[in-house]
């Protein structure tokens, strides 16, 4: 995985040509998709002439440098309109508020890692407002907990915060009585749910007495 920081000002180098056709600039993020469409890149810094590359042209991102097959696979923005739109949509990840379906603030987007294979985002690194007390320092929060990625808020499934994996700093005690308070209401649904579909619930093992029996009266001879 890679954060999206690593990317920026990355040179794009061209395999055939041997050529580098600029820097990265910046990230198009589809947010329907959950993945980054697109990359920015610039070349030049008096004149400076930008296009883009569908991120589907990528071939490798490295350490000092993000490959391409040739030069033609960064084109025009107006030449794509798919993109184009992506780009006035202009979703930026970074300071989004992470709400519950609960309308729970978790924090702030601060940071998120993604796939450089396929461009998927992978997870979000978030930090706690001032006004939270959940953690000190910053957590990661799966991808798959998000249900939807808008331009200033980022919707996350109800009890994604007992997903958080801590990068640093402690918990503080309300994520447990969170936790403690969610565990209880689900055993309630069960039990509520067995319940209406007529399901006994399991009772205690009953031990038995032995019972003796009397052997049987002999026939006389």
């Amino acid at each position: 995985m890679r954060k999206s920081r690593q990317f920026i000002s990355l040179p794009v180098v061209t395999l055939e040509e041997g050529k580098e056709i600029g820097h990265v600039r910046s990230l198009v993020v589809n947010p329907l998709s959950g993945e980054v469409a697109a990359l920015l890149i610039q070349r030049g810094h008096i004149f400076p002439e930008q296009k883009v590359i569908p991120y589907s042209r990528v071939v490798s991102v490295g350490n000092n440098a993000l490959t391409v097959q040739k030069a033609s696979n960064a084109e025009r923005l107006a030449s794509l309109p798919q993109i184009l739109t992506l780009v006035k949509e202009d979703v930026q990840l970074k300071g989004s508020r992470v709400i519950t379906e609960a309308g729970k603030a978790l924090g702030n987007v601060v940071e998120y890692l993604i796939d450089p294979v396929t461009g998927k985002i992978k997870a979000f690194e978030i930090s706690a407002s001032s006004a939270q007390s959940l953690w000190k320092g910053k957590a990661s929060l799966p991808a798959d907990q998000v249900r939807t990625i808008g331009k200033d808020v980022l919707v996350v499934l109800q009890g994604a915060e007992e997903e958080l994996q801590l990068n640093d700093g402690k918990l503080t005690g309300s994520v447990k009585s969170i936790k403690d308070s969610t565990n209880r209401f689900v055993n309630k649904a069960r039990r509520l749910q067995n319940k209406m579909q007529g399901e006994e619930t399991e009772e205690p093992d009953i031990e038995i007495p032995d019972v003796k029996v009397d052997d049987p009266p002999k026939e006389p001879v």
